[in-house]
């Protein structure tokens, strides 16, 4: 089997693209994806918390396995569910939320 991919353009190449465009850095950003082509905007995304760049930076997987993505779920019906949550508590802390999400697992075998 061969794959051709383009080099140049990843996901993480149009995240960046987009995150240059906007008038202002957003503080919060929930990045979520299934496959080995989001490892590469799982990794520039925590990258960005790790600068300071954003705030707080939530990288999900579905699925676990081995992955950039420091939490995962095991379907998209919690990445629905997480995302009601967070759509609940624009403008309210995040810390009382109910989690769905596995934190720490991002390095499943």
């Amino acid at each position: 089997m061969v794959v051709a991919e383009p080099t140049a353009f990843t996901k993480a190449t149009a995240a960046a693209h987009i995150l240059s465009s906007l008038a202002a850095t957003p503080s919060f950003l929930f990045v979520a994806g299934n496959d080995r082509t989001d490892e590469d905007v799982f990794k520039w995304a925590n990258a960005l918390e790790v600068a300071k760049t954003v705030k707080s930076v939530v990288t999900v997987n579905v699925g676990a396995r081995r992955t950039e993505a420091r939490s995962y779920v095991t379907g998209t019906q919690a990445i629905l569910a997480a995302l009601r949550v967070l759509a609940s508590r624009v403008g309210r802390p995040l810390s009382a939320a109910n989690g769905n999400v596995a934190r720490g697992a991002g390095r499943a075998r």
